[in-house]
């Protein structure tokens, strides 16, 4: 029994190895951009073979009333019978690919199914075209070309359902051939047996293929999201840049918004004291701190010890943050240093109809922050947005950068 065990897990071992043995194979059939191409691919190709199948039956059918049509071999089934099933069959299975391909159909495992039932139902009537053989023409050939075209589907990944179909198939093909009596060459059965281990090769293949493009897609998906993610993100602090601030400038449009600018008090004293290594851990920590505090609020990197906070929430649930935040800074450590590193910050909250209010409840916010700056540090004021206010604001500090200049 352990014998068994042990053959069936190494011969699953040599199936894999060569033709499906990737790292993330589990993350990759698991993707959901890989099961909508999946599904998308097997829907197409099913209605492609559909619509060969169709061909097939239909120029088959009208062959048997050929002037020179010659006897079936094996007549206990009419040709013209076997080429209208499978006609008929296929006409049905394209009218249900048109629907599933315009959305009729939007179930995922009811989409997957129906590549396996297409391909399980089509393989099985392929054997009905032994009695479709005339004398005189080849017994396999158009049962061969039927399963070439529905076994090299890219159906990708469930081994489990290939192999009871091909195995069915198989079965049913020398049954019917026992059943009826008639004789076939050996050599013609050895290359029935040869045809579907090529099948089987060509099928890990393809499906090695498909899994390998679809793990360098998500490798590129992946390493796209951390670029885009580090070109929106500050690399000391972790919080968003200003770059971010420019992509992000329109959600909060047309919407009820709690604007903040804070700063660290003093924070030039700390460079100049300890050095810029421990004020760049001042920083990082106070950053990771904002991050926690406001949370799933957007945290930005204003400036150089300049912060912004934006948030949907209302404003008493917002002043909470706050009050806890400057608790929790009273309580971060660090070492080293001969005093504890406070900030100061002002905010505004109102309804946001534009740019325009937006840049002005900023300005409000930085006019605001001022104010607790020389209220003596180490606080937050913070007023109702008023439009004539932060738009006096917004003059007062384009004349200072006018000056500065």
């Amino acid at each position: 029994m352990k014998f068994v065990i042990y053959l069936r897990k190494h011969i699953y071992r040599m199936l894999q190895g060569p033709f499906g043995t990737l790292q993330d194979i589990q993350t990759i059939l698991a993707d959901p951009e890989f099961s909508k191409r999946k599904i998308r691919d097997n829907l197409y190709a099913c209605s492609f073979i559909s619509c060969l199948l169709c061909l097939i039956a239909l120029t088959g059918g009208i062959g048997t009333y050929a002037p020179n049509a010659s006897g079936a071999v094996l007549p206990a089934i009419s040709a013209t019978l076997v080429y209208l099933i499978l006609f008929a069959v296929n006409v049905i299975f394209l009218a249900g690919f048109y629907q599933c391909l315009h959305g009729a159909v939007r179930d995922k495992k009811i989409l997957e199914s129906l590549a396996y039932i297409f391909l399980f139902i089509n393989s099985s009537l392929a054997c009905l075209t032994f009695f479709t053989t005339q004398d005189g023409s080849s017994f396999f050939f158009e049962y061969l070309l039927i399963l070439i075209l529905v076994y090299l589907l890219p159906v990708y990944d469930n081994l489990k359902v290939l192999f009871p179909i091909i195995a069915v198939n198989l079965v049913t093909t020398f049954a019917v051939i026992a059943i009826t009596g008639h004789q076939i060459a050996w050599q013609d059965q050895y290359d029935i047996v040869l045809f579907y281990l090529v099948c089987l090769v060509i099928i890990f293949s393809r499906r090695h293929l498909a899994l390998s493009f679809a793990q360098i897609r998500m490798n590129l998906r992946s390493r796209n999201e951390e670029f885009y993610q580090r070109s929106r993100t500050d690399e000391l602090t972790g919080l968003l840049n200003r770059e971010a601030l420019r992509e992000d400038f329109e959600q909060y449009l047309g919407k009820t918004l709690c604007v903040m600018i804070c700063d660290i008090d003093q924070f030039k004293f700390f460079n100049d004291t300890y050095g810029h290594v421990l004020g760049d851990d001042i920083l990082s920590g106070i950053s990771g701190l904002l991050r926690h505090a406001f949370h799933p609020d957007w945290v930005y990197r204003y400036g150089g010890d300049e912060f912004l906070v934006l948030s949907f929430r209302k404003q008493p649930s917002f002043q909470d943050d706050v009050e806890r935040f400057q608790q929790d800074l009273k309580k971060l450590p660090f070492h080293d240093l001969t005093r504890q590193p406070t900030m100061s910050g002002g905010y505004t909250w109102g309804f946001c109809q534009g740019a325009v209010d937006l840049r002005k409840m900023f300005a409000l916010a930085d006019h605001i922050l001022y104010q607790a700056k020389a209220a003596g540090r180490d606080r937050v004021h913070c007023e109702p947005f008023d439009s004539q206010k932060a738009e006096a604001s917004l003059h007062e500090i384009e004349n200072m950068m006018d000056k500065s200049s």
